[in-house]
């Protein structure tokens, strides 16, 4: 009886748009970085593959130790002069960096979710306190 009255109460929620708290790619926990900096990431783990081919975001054009520690949490990020989505010609001194989304190392499907180790880069990306937020790459 009492399992029958969550999937009806779990049946309702989704009827209505509202689920209940947790990931939506592996049902554990809520899409959150451990180090409090998800607000930064422009998109869900749940569809952090829905873009061109990567996601992207600023970083300032001479700061070494930042690019060191952008390989070291991802070798494949790549960085160069330019706008993007991210918009990083609005100020002087921007580079416009790009993390890949390809399946299967990020993506578990083509423009589905990120997998758990690219969402652990997003967040450990979106620590640096340089960067002010990660975006979806489209090409207009």
């Amino acid at each position: 009886m009492r399992a029958a009255i969550v999937v009806l109460l779990v049946a309702g929620c989704a009827e209505h748009g509202m689920m209940p708290p947790g990931n939506p790619v592996d049902g554990s926990v809520p899409e959150t970085c451990p180090t409090g900096n998800s607000a930064k990431i422009k998109f869900e783990q749940a569809t952090g593959c829905q873009n061109d081919g990567s996601v992207e975001f600023c970083i300032p054009d001479n700061d070494a130790a930042l690019r060191a520690e952008l390989t070291a949490i991802a070798p494949a990020i790549t960085c160069m002069v330019g706008g993007g989505r991210a918009n990083c010609l609005r100020a002087p001194g921007l580079l416009l960096c790009f993390y890949p989304t390809q399946v299967p190392d990020q993506c578990v499907a083509q423009n589905g979710a990120m997998t758990a180790g690219a969402w652990a880069d997003m967040c450990a990306i979106a620590a640096q306190s340089a960067i002010v937020e990660i975006v979806p790459t489209f090409a207009e």
